[in-house]
């Protein structure tokens, strides 16, 4: 029996973005290490910081562009595009001999990625309604499982060949990924000929829509709520231990989100079948925050363990909900501009979150980044339960292998037990004439 395309788009993405996830997590935690093995010495902390926040400086900008392209010419040209680029980015990023090398890589990345995005608006797009949230999950998953075998991976390679050796390591794991991509993955539910239309028309007609203004706004915060505790997550858990065996348990709890999120993503998005979304959402953003000011609160590490990992289980609902959002309410037309703005806000929730982090801890103390974060995810209890509850109900339209509905023609009679509008005006006048 053969394996329907939109499933087997699914097999061949799923490996796709698990090597392109990893490929991005086993470079980054060893840039800091390559720039003093370029000879950074002066400012090594700027310029590592420079060179994590130009992908995000030009992500944000150029993702809603790609997501436009998309519409217009197909998710699969966009999707190689993307990792062909990655790939020869770090390649380059191996060739680097100044900092500023590795800088301008950076922002070439930021600018030019989108693998990932568009393999979700693919499978979104290209599977049948009753289907697409969870294979779109099931694509984040191994998004997700890759960001916890990236630095596994990378602190291999880079013991072994050095960084200069785990960034081509990378570079040929992406380029696999695209070659996937080129040879196997189909997309038969292509974008129609669309109006063309600037990319500020696409971000007034995206806040136009409620579904998509809920989107934007749990993306950025999801986002922030995570990434805002990465910046002081290591030194709470020294405070908590002190230097003995803080390393490993560093590691160990900079792992859970992942996991959290591998294990829970499907499972949030099944959760819309017996649930409105904003009571889902009004879930995640309670435990969030309930979990983040409980351990912010608690000096025992058993305690911090075992809050943070159930707060990251709930912050693991943010991503699946607003990919499914997206392809449950939002037109096929408009899907790759939803998910390349969808894109950007979580891109922006990143960059914002460590600023307002730091803000935080170096007024208050570190535990205070935590109980804020918790706070202001209690907040967006209130945002999602009153904006949340106006929208409407998800359309079904046909899959892409699912002809439309048969109506008869003018030449074709009616189906056994259907109507047609002459009898029904024949039936109301008879009755009407009674």
């Amino acid at each position: 029996m053969a394996i329907p395309y939109y499933r087997r788009n699914l097999y061949v993405l799923w490996p796709a973005t698990f090597l392109v996830s990893a490929s991005w997590t086993q470079v980054i935690p060893f840039l800091p290490l390559f720039m003093a093995q370029l000879g950074v010495e002066e400012n090594l902390n700027f310029w590592s910081g420079l060179a994590v926040s130009a992908h995000f400086i030009t992500g944000m900008i150029m993702m809603p562009v790609w997501g436009k392209l998309a519409d217009r010419y197909g998710r699969k040209p966009m999707l190689v595009r993307a990792g062909l680029s990655l790939s020869l980015i770090y390649f380059l990023t191996s060739l680097s001999t100044e900092a500023w090398h590795v800088v301008a890589a950076r922002l070439a990345n930021g600018a030019l990625t989108g693998f990932i995005p568009m393999s979700i608006s693919l499978v979104g797009t290209n599977t049948p309604p009753q289907y697409s949230a969870r294979y779109v999950a099931s694509v984040q998953t191994s998004s997700a499982i890759g960001t916890i075998v990236g630095p596994v991976i990378g602190g291999t390679l880079a013991g072994i060949f050095g960084v200069r050796g785990s960034l081509q390591a990378s570079a040929a794991l992406v380029l696999v990924s695209a070659l996937l991509a080129i040879f196997f993955v189909q997309e038969r539910h292509k974008p129609e000929t669309v109006e063309r239309t600037s990319l500020a028309a696409d971000v007034r007609a995206a806040f136009g829509m409620p579904v998509m203004g809920l989107v934007l706004f749990i993306s950025l915060v999801g986002q922030a709520a995570s990434m805002s505790i990465q910046p002081v997550l290591v030194l709470q858990v020294e405070s908590l231990l002190g230097q003995a065996g803080s390393g490993f348990w560093s590691g160990v709890i900079l792992a859970l989100p992942g996991i959290a999120f591998a294990l829970s993503a499907t499972r949030w998005v099944g959760l819309l079948d017996t649930m409105a979304a904003h009571q889902v959402l009004a879930v995640a953003f309670t435990g969030t925050g309930v979990g983040y000011v409980l351990a912010g609160l608690v000096n025992n590490i058993w305690l911090f363990v075992l809050l943070f990992f159930a707060a990251s289980v709930f912050v693991a609902a943010f991503r699946p909900l607003a990919a499914a959002l997206i392809t449950q309410r939002v037109a096929p037309d408009f899907r790759g501009r939803a998910f390349g703005l969808q894109s950007s806000a979580t891109t922006m929730g990143g960059f914002i979150a460590p600023l307002f982090a730091g803000v935080v801890a170096d007024w208050f103390g570190r535990s205070a980044v935590f109980v804020a974060t918790g706070a202001l995810m209690l907040l967006g209890v209130l945002v999602v339960q009153r904006h949340g509850a106006r929208l409407p109900e998800p359309e079904q339209p046909p899959g892409p292998d699912q002809p439309p509905e048969k109506r008869p023609g003018p030449d074709q009679p009616p189906e056994p037990g259907r109507r047609t509008e002459q009898d029904r005006r024949a039936r109301d006048e008879a009755e009407g004439g009674s």
